[in-house]
């Protein structure tokens, strides 16, 4: 049997044939393309080390530091808001955590702090980088990325566990969630529905409703009340909890929720009478527990207005609505609305989404919010529903249809066949107004699309082409049209929701795709919704810098002011808007604010950071999910680090630099 090569004699050998070179190009550049100078054998070996040390940067092997296992011991600290929450005894549960820090680090462990949302699979990714084979986590286990913390750990090849001394945090109970429109017509009133959700301490018994039915009480509406009831068989809880209902900071009405550990409780509420305008929706959880940050929701409700800038109306079931309409309003910057339908003639909205509306409507209805709106979107559109769209969405600027037959693809003013079977991949994206987007993208590692409908007219507009089986004659996957006033999207391919489905590439794919579908419908218009400067959103969250868009004013100079409740102005600056329409300013604390912005003419608006976070609400996750076993060929790997994650090959490419620099110029060479 040959013996096994020497990792070590073959590290050697390659790093002198590195250095050979390095040591002959730099060499033969100084004695066959310089001229003959003093010294010049000086300068070349300054950049053949410097040539050499940045070789092996790019190579980064790893290296001894001359520890033990101690000093490859890593310590992530989580520094989310859910380590502010209180323990059984009163105190922070950050403190006990601080405590072990302390431990570990006078046990040799080196100390990152994570404060990355509660996601940690970046920081275990940067301590493997450095060297570390095995880490540790002090956390209260609410992660929002277990998953990929651990995946992480494995691919990496480094040890994973929890350290167990961190104290567990006092029961509570948190608003999961807080739905209400973003518009209301004029004298209708405004429905909406809340939802409780907590966790009994550190374990996994949750705090949810009973079967009994919720109460209210209060000066206007009424409220309903379903439940979700995760354990069978538990025993009904005698205790309620009541959330708070305000307009504009004065109580409006008092929602009763019973508790019983296994799910969550929620009510749905009316309220009534709210005076025209934008106007401040907040419920409140009237029980003290362990973290109050997510005792309050705040919504932004503009009464009076039925504005929908991107109106979805999806008329067969499918995946592609829930994906297609966020990415359409973070790429537009207008207010977003989505239905479904669910029988003849009847819409539910859709729910979930930054923007939702809270109640059904009918065809009529629809009918009307096409009317209003910027862009439509329809799909599984047939022949039934192109008559449809014909007459409700005439005065849109924009539309995008994906059709169920050829018949649907003629709303788009789109000659179509029927939909082929088969496994279609992308095979280009030919000139058209969002090639641009698109170039330099890996298309041919997206999923398949399914059901390609051929292009019978000669229109052109095509923006993206597949193949059947990756192979064969390419076929339109995606049309674009512009009939002057009036730009039209036909999607002859049906699936793109998988690329959604995958992360990585294929949700980069789907993004871009769609954001620059969405770009250029309102690229070059006057929308009457997106028109002007305003917040990416309503209500924003903490700690997140606050995105403005500024439809209509790229490349111009605004004036931004910005003060909070006080009128205490805490930004008044002038901002060139770049091309893209969206900028931000930095993150601003928990609270109200009005806005003025100076252009071309001057926009007034509100909005609000919420103080809410939701790290609570979250289920801590079994420490076994977070322990990982370091991989055997890692595992005896003490005492050695990555040479980039080291300072002193950097320091030898600069102090080598600087020597020849030096020595070139006073040899008279440049």
């Amino acid at each position: 049997m040959r013996p096994a090569p020497d990792p070590l004699a073959s590290s050697l050998i390659l790093a002198l044939a590195v250095l050979l070179l390095a040591g002959g190009f730099c060499g033969w550049t100084y004695y066959r393309r310089e001229f003959a100078v003093r010294g010049r054998l000086l300068l070349t070996l300054a950049r053949t080390l410097a040539v050499a040390a940045t070789a092996g940067v790019l190579w980064n092997p790893d290296v001894s530091t001359g520890g033990g296992p101690g000093s490859v011991r890593w310590a992530i600290l989580d520094a989310s808001p859910s380590m502010a929450a209180l323990d059984e005894g009163g105190a922070p549960v950050k403190e006990s955590a601080a405590t072990r820090v302390q431990a570990l680090e006078s046990a040799g462990a080196r100390i990152l702090v994570a404060d990355g949302g509660s996601r940690l699979a970046d920081a275990v990714a940067t301590a493997a980088e450095a060297g570390a084979q095995e880490v540790v986590l002090v956390t209260d286990r609410r992660l929002a990325d277990p998953v990929s913390t651990a995946s992480a750990a494995r691919r990496l090849g480094v040890g994973l566990s929890v350290d167990e001394g961190v104290a567990g945090a006092a029961p509570n109970l948190g608003l999961s969630r807080f739905d209400v429109p973003p518009t209301v017509a004029p004298g209708r009133p405004l429905e909406g529905r809340v939802e409780i959700e907590g966790w009994a301490g550190d374990s996994t018994t949750a705090v949810g409703p009973s079967p009994g039915a919720a109460g209210t009480s209060g000066d206007s509406g009424a409220a309903g009340t379903s439940v979700d009831s995760g354990a069978a068989g538990a025993r009904p809880a005698s205790e309620l909890v009541s959330v708070v209902l305000t307009v504009d900071g004065l109580p409006r009405q008092t929602l009763q929720l019973p508790l019983l550990p296994g799910g969550t409780s929620s009510a749905a509420f009316v309220l009534e009478g709210l005076a025209p305008g934008p106007r401040r929706v907040e419920a409140r959880l009237e029980r003290p527990d362990a973290f109050p940050l997510d005792d309050r929701r705040v919504r932004i409700v503009d009464v009076g207005s039925e504005e929908a800038g991107v109106l979805l109306a999806s008329f067969a079931p499918g995946w592609e609505p829930r994906f297609l309409l966020p990415v359409l309003a973070q790429a537009t910057g207008l207010p977003a609305r989505g239905y479904l339908r669910t029988g003849p003639g009847r819409f539910q909205p859709m729910t979930g989404g930054r923007t939702p509306p809270s109640e059904s409507v009918d065809a009529a209805g629809l009918a009307r919010l096409m009317g209003r709106a910027e862009l439509v979107v329809a799909m599984g559109v047939d022949g039934v529903a192109q008559e449809f769209l014909g007459r409700a969405a005439a005065g849109a600027r924009g539309l995008v249809v994906f059709p169920a037959d050829g018949a649907g693809a003629a709303a788009a003013g789109v000659a179509a066949g029927e939909p082929q079977e088969g496994e279609w991949y992308v095979s280009g994206a030919p000139p058209s107004p969002i090639s641009g987007e698109l170039g330099g993208f890996a298309l041919g590692r997206l999923p398949p699309l399914d059901g390609v409908m051929p292009l019978l007219d000669q229109g052109g507009g095509v923006a993206l082409e597949v193949r059947r089986g990756g192979a064969g004659t390419p076929r339109p996957a995606l049309v674009l049209r512009d009939d002057g006033g009036r730009r039209r999207a036909a999607a002859l391919a049906g699936g793109f929701w998988r690329w959604a489905f995958r992360d990585g590439e294929p949700v980069e794919g789907y993004r871009r795709l769609w954001a620059a579908v969405g770009g250029w419908m309102i690229a070059d218009e006057r929308f009457r919704g997106g028109e002007g400067v305003r917040t990416a959103g309503t209500v924003l969250p903490r700690g997140a810098p606050v995105g403005w868009t500024a439809r209509g004013r790229e490349g111009q100079e605004v004036g931004l002011t910005v003060a909070d409740s006080a009128g205490v102005s805490v930004l008044d600056s002038t901002l060139a808007v770049p091309p893209s329409g969206a900028f931000a300013t930095p993150p601003l604390p928990p609270g109200p604010y009005r806005f003025w912005a100076e252009a071309a003419d001057t926009t007034i608006g509100v909005f609000e950071v919420e103080s809410y976070s939701g790290d609570m609400v979250r289920r801590p996750v079994p420490a076994a999910e977070l322990t990982v076993a370091p991989a055997r060929d890692r595992a005896t790997e003490f005492g050695k680090r990555p040479l980039r994650t080291l300072p002193w090959p950097y320091l030898v490419v600069l102090g080598a630099l600087c020597c020849e620099w030096t020595g070139r110029r006073r040899a008279g060479l440049r």
